[in-house]
């Protein structure tokens, strides 16, 4: 029997898995790191919105700042509420996935909520900074951009599809300067810390994912042949290496940073010095919440390499 082009010259055989092995091994991770960002997102959460409600305690209504600031903490409190839903959107949705069923209702939804996370997020930086500035606009504009597209994009014309992706992409363009200009819960913090992204991830790599993102619907988009859906896939897979890494590294430096205040915290002069007892064991808790994000990070990195090997395979079968 002569060999194929899947075999070394010299006659050994490469053996890889079959792809149906690699097919199910992927919905299994994808389920699993889904899982895990998803409870991730909802833990963290927890002691920030412990914290913000201790913050919005503490501020009189004496002045027409301290009322702004109010306001800004109370839709810091809706972001918080709305990226914890996202997180069990990210659940359901990998359910599905791992079930074989569409998840694109449930994908929609979910993009929809993060889109108000994220314009939650800009409207509170405007009013805790009292003035206009290049990272809350951006930060407001580019969510409206975000709906819009996925809007459009959820049409059954490739048009709209098409013209949908490249929304996304204008807004993702737009949404990654503001990632780049702007710290969101530094502000509310002034703890002196890294902040990572809206979604908790390192600012650069956060930045990249949200333009990869449509990018990605764009090549989907024009890809109506199954010969050509290999090239999706291999996109899709290189979104979900960068964010995995950024979200691992990105959490695993807040959650030291953490650990580096509540240090010390007992100290005269420093961030946390004064502060009620329970505060200590609330950011403690955070930077503990932080590890489901890094093992999160590193289960979506398996699942990107086991992408790049299922989108191999497909070529192989071309």
């Amino acid at each position: 029997m002569g060999y194929t082009g899947a075999e070394f010259r010299w006659g050994v055989s490469l053996r890889v898995p079959g792809i149906e092995g690699v097919e199910s091994a992927l919905r299994k991770l994808v389920l699993a790191a889904a899982t895990l960002l998803g409870v991730g997102y909802i833990v963290v959460n927890i002691p920030i919105i412990a914290l913000l409600s201790y913050r919005f305690s503490q501020i009189s209504i004496s002045s027409m700042e301290n009322v702004s600031e109010l306001a800004s903490i109370t839709l810091f409190l809706m972001a918080s509420i709305l990226l914890m839903i996202v997180g069990g959107f990210l659940i359901i949705g990998g359910l599905q996935y791992y079930r074989g069923s569409g998840p694109q209702g449930v994908m929609f939804l979910g993009s929809l909520l993060a889109s108000f996370y994220l314009l939650c997020l800009g409207v509170a930086s405007m009013l805790m900074v009292s003035q206009m500035n290049l990272g809350g606009m951006l930060l407001v504009i580019s969510p409206v951009l975000a709906m819009g597209a996925i809007a459009v994009y959820m049409g059954n014309s490739i048009t709209f599809k098409l013209v949908g992706s490249i929304l996304g992409i204008v807004g993702g363009i737009l949404l990654a300067i503001s990632i780049f200009n702007l710290q969101t819960l530094g502000l509310v913090f002034d703890w002196a810390v890294p902040f990572p992204g809206p979604f908790m991830s390192i600012a650069a790599m956060e930045a990249m994912v949200v333009i990869l993102g449509p990018a990605t619907a764009f090549v989907y988009s024009i890809v109506t042949n199954r010969k050509e859906e290999p090239v999706a896939h291999a996109f899709l897979s290189m979104v979900a290496l960068v964010y995995g890494i950024g979200m691992f590294v990105g959490s695993q430096i807040l959650a030291f940073s953490f650990l580096d205040l509540l240090w010390k915290a007992p100290y005269e002069g420093q961030i946390l010095y004064g502060l009620p007892q329970w505060i200590f064991g609330t950011v403690a808790f955070w930077s503990a919440s932080l590890i489901l994000l890094m093992i999160g990070g590193i289960v979506v990195i398996v699942s990107s390499c086991m992408g790049f090997i299922f989108a191999a395979q497909e070529f192989a079968q071309l």
